[in-house]
């Protein structure tokens, strides 16, 4: 299989990246700075943004899926709906239809499990801190649960380097309970790899978290 994976040189996208590599997938990976990836047999890097179409047709060559793992970078960074927007258009004209898509817990209709699992985070941090990252997620998620690929969106909860020391867990539904607040971006960019296959989620924007 060839995935094409952006954001590959963030904290998740790394672990996208050696993940299916370790695994023999076929690597391309769409990174504005090429030297910030290190070259290795199974990976091709195509320096581009994400944003442009013509840098998105060069990377989607004989692609059979996409991964997602950008994030904005700053409060108002449109990076997620403007990706979506373009990439959408692209997987169309090539012809690539699955796409794994990272977004967040308590985004959109997964914000009632999210207050429920934490009040501090679901009614402080978000609405006072992340309201503008969270509403560019919104719109991405909008583009993409519109479009007639085969998406599937995943809304991790927190995040860690550290292990949870539990296996990834899915809720989908506003009022389920979330037992664990964490997940390992190891297990994460896994769950991702293991989705694009499995095809569990499908048209479906679950939380994910240990």
């Amino acid at each position: 299989m060839k995935i094409l994976v952006l954001g590959a040189t963030g904290a998740t996208g790394s672990h996208l990246v050696n993940q299916a590599v370790a695994r023999g997938m076929a690597v391309t990976a769409l990174v504005r700075d090429a030297k910030k990836l290190v070259p290795r047999p199974g990976l091709t890097i195509i320096e581009g943004l994400p944003t442009q179409s013509p840098d998105l047709g060069r990377a989607l060559a004989g692609v059979d899926a996409v991964l997602s793992a950008l994030g904005p970078r700053a409060k108002a960074d449109p990076i997620c709906p403007d990706t979506a927007t373009a990439l959408v258009a692209a997987m169309a004209e090539a012809g690539v239809k699955r796409l794994i898509w990272l977004s967040a817990s308590g985004v959109g209709d997964s914000r009632e499990a999210m207050n429920a699992a934490s009040f501090v985070f679901g009614r402080i941090i978000i609405p006072l801190l992340l309201a503008k990252p969270y509403a560019s997620h919104a719109r991405a998620e909008a583009i993409v649960g519109a479009s007639a690929l085969d998406w599937t969106v995943l809304r991790p909860l927190e995040l860690t380097e550290k292990p949870t020391g539990k296996a990834v867990a899915v809720t989908c539904t506003p009022e389920a309970k979330v037992e664990s607040l964490k997940i390992a971006r190891a297990d994460l960019a896994g769950f991702m790899l293991d989705e694009v296959e499995r095809r569990a989620w499908l048209r479906q924007m679950p939380l994910v978290h240990g």
